[in-house]
Order: C-alpha cells, then structure tokens, then sequence
C-alpha cells in the first residue's frame, strides 16, 4: 500500500464544524440541509429568507451568538444564489445586507468582513475588476490590521495564510487586466513546503465555507472525481475539494486520487490552493522514487513561478539551514533595515519584536545589526538547539541566551 498523506488537523476540523453545526440544530436547519443536499435550492432560499427573517425581528441577548449563526446563514443563502441559483446579483444584494449588519453588532467588531471576499469573488467573475480589487484590498486591509491587535498565535498564523491569499487573488486581477504597464506582484514569495500552511491553515478556511455541514449524506455517498467536475469554479467549492482530495489521500495515494487532482487541477488551474495540492502530490513523488511524475509538476512550479514574477519555495529555505545560517540572515535583516525578512527569522506566530522594530526605525535596527556578534553553540538535538551571545552594556559583557527550533528542516528562533 502507497504511503498518503498526513492530514490529522483536517479531520478534527472537520469534525468540529459538522459537531456544531448539527448540535444546534432546529427544525428548519435540518429542513434546509435536507433541501441543499437534495439540489432544491429554491426551497433552501425560502427557508433561510424565512429564518433570517425571523431571526433579527426575534433578537436575542446572546449577541455573539445571534450574530455568528446569522452570518452563517447569509453566507449560505447568498451563496445558493450566486452559485447554484445562477442570480450573482441577488447574492451582491445579501452579501451587502450581511456587510451592513456588522454595524447594529459590537460582536462584529471582532472578526474581520469576510464576506467581501465573497463580494470581490461575484465582481471578479463579472470582470469588474475595479471593484473586485478594492473589495480584496479592504479585506486585506483589515486582516492585517486584525493581525496586529491579535496576541494569540492561532490568530495571527491564520491571519498570515489568509493574508497570503488576498495578495494572490489580487495579483489574479493585475494579470487579468493588465491595468499597469509592468505587473507588480504583491505576493512575490510563497513557501510551500511549510507543513503548517499545506496541512492545518487551509482548513481554516473551512471555517468560511457555508456549505461545509452539508459535504456528508448518508443518501449520497460523494464520488470525489464527479463532484469535483460538477462543482461550480467558487471559492467555496475550490477550499471543500481540495479537503475532500487531502482526506480521500489520507491512507493512500492512488489511481483515484491522481484522477481527482488532475480533475481539480483543470477546474482550478492556477488557484491559490492548485499550488498546495501539487505541492502534496509533488513531495509524495519524490518520496515515492516516482521521479517523472515530479519533474513534470516540479515544471508546472516554474512556469507559475515565472509568470506571476513571484518565488516558489518547494523545499527548506536555505536561509535558515543551521542556527548559524538563521542568526546571519537575522543579522543581515537587521542591518538592511528589511523587517518582513527579521521576522521570518522567528518561529511562525512570532510577532513581539515587529513592534520592537516598527517602534524602533531602519536606522536603528541598522546600528544594532552591526554591533550584534557570532553566536556560540550550547547544546543541540535535531529539533533544538541552544546557543549564547556576549553583548557589552555599561562596559560588562552580558550572556544571553538564544534557542533555535527545527521546522520542516529550517532553524528558527524563539523570542529572545
């Protein structure tokens, strides 16, 4: 039997969102979950209409949880309307009700707008790229804004992925348009070979998806290759389908699942999540001796690489190789002033010293690379390493302790 892939994290997403998804569930919810899974997305409509409805006349003193379980409602409903009812303008009109919502809740302040990239996603099929643009930029706006009010790493890790791929979808809309003479790209380096961000992050994202209770049917067993090239070309479907191809490679990789890959990277060809999936079946091949099959999609990386003008990272960053490799780039970072590049120097979460650095200036930053020394090895194993630094202050020499970590072959630091 061919080794598959890990995907722990997946299932027990999953697993959460079905439990409180149907854990709460009325009457009417299981009403419409029987009507979506049966395509009578008609019915569906009017029983979310109804519920909504009824919902805001209602009120509740649980503002969280009113207004989580509205959202999720006007998600599905306009989602139904976009994409299985054919009728974009009707879901633009939901989508915007849901936006204006957000201000008769001190709840909402909380979460991000997701639904404008819902928004962005109806304007960039109908190729108004203006407004897709500037619905994507808000978002990602206020993801970085919320990333940086953020203290929690779970928080901040997820807010990096899905700032990644709001700089993606709109370097889609400048490659579409062409509006500028020489195409910038804002996304100009992907790591994909980082196992936090191919096997936990993109099921974060779930999370947004509205018809993700509705994946499973005891009546309708899901025949993965046929749902794939059935499946409209939304951002929803796109996320649901590559769960689906990840869980259905869990134990093996075969025959079927290359199918649904191919599959989906033909309905999906140069998504955001297209790139993690080759990358999946990429390291499998290698690791597999299957040596053609990852030449070819080692070439596919190129040629996406080369006509988005951004960087690919297919294997460890030899940036971060050893301890001593991590400390000469933090240095060199430190000294060119690039804050982005410091920070990546730390371990994924990481973000107490991007304050440090915003609060202390270029040129700063600048004077103390230069007076920063070699470090010296303490201990190490294969995952952690402990090394020291001699610092003079006040004319004392000063020890500081600094730990490494080994993630997916790169050393990064703990806060020090």
């Amino acid at each position: 039997m061919k080794k598959g892939f890990c995907i722990f994290p997946f299932l027990l997403l999953l697993s959460l969102v079905i439990f409180l998804s149907f854990s709460y569930s009325t009457t009417t919810d299981q009403e419409i979950t029987k009507s979506y899974i049966n395509s009578d997305y008609v019915t569906a409509v009017s029983l979310l209409e109804k519920q909504i409805k009824e919902q805001k006349l209602k009120g509740s003193k649980d503002e969280r949880g009113e207004y989580v379980n509205l959202y999720k409602k006007y998600l599905l409903l306009a989602h139904i309307y976009a994409w299985r009812l054919n009728k974009p303008d009707v879901a633009l009109l939901r989508y915007q009700e849901l936006n204006e919502l957000r201000r008769s809740y001190k709840e909402a302040s909380k979460f991000p707008p997701f639904e404008l990239l819902y928004i962005a996603e109806i304007y960039e099929v109908k190729n108004d790229y203006p407004k897709a643009s500037e619905r994507y930029q808000y978002l990602l706006n206020e993801l970085i804004d919320f990333k940086e009010k953020e203290n929690d790493d779970f928080s901040i890790l997820m807010s990096e992925d899905l700032i990644k791929f709001l700089k993606y979808q709109i370097d889609n809309l400048h490659l579409k348009a062409r509006t500028e003479k020489r195409y910038k790209p804002l996304l100009t380096r992907l790591k994909l070979s980082s196992q936090l961000t191919v096997h936990f992050f993109p099921f974060l994202a779930l999370s947004l998806v509205p018809t993700a209770e509705y994946i499973f049917s005891p009546d309708k067993p899901i025949d993965l290759l046929d749902k794939i090239k059935q499946s409209p070309s939304d951002f929803s479907s796109m996320i649901l389908n590559y769960a689906l191809i990840l869980a259905a490679s869990a134990g093996t990789v075969d025959e079927s699942s290359e199918k649904a890959m191919e599959a989906y990277l033909t309905k999906y060809p140069e998504s955001y999540y297209s790139l993690q999936l080759r990358y999946l079946f990429y390291k499998f091949y290698k690791e597999s001796e299957q040596t053609k099959k990852a030449e070819k999609l080692a070439k596919d990386f190129e040629k996406l690489a080369s006509k988005r003008g951004m960087e690919l990272i297919i294997g460890p960053d030899k940036r971060f190789s050893s301890p001593e490799k991590t400390w000469e780039t933090y240095r060199d970072a430190l000294i060119a002033g690039d804050i982005d590049l410091a920070m990546e120097c730390y371990m994924p979460g990481r973000k107490g010293h991007g304050k440090v650095f915003d609060a202390l200036g270029r040129e700063k930053m600048k004077e103390i690379g230069k007076l920063m020394g070699n470090i010296h090895k303490v201990k190490a194993s294969e995952t952690m390493a402990e090394y020291m630094i001699i610092r003079k202050e006040k004319g004392k020499e000063i020890s500081y302790g600094i730990y490494f970590h080994n993630i997916d072959g790169e050393w990064k630091m703990r806060e020090f």
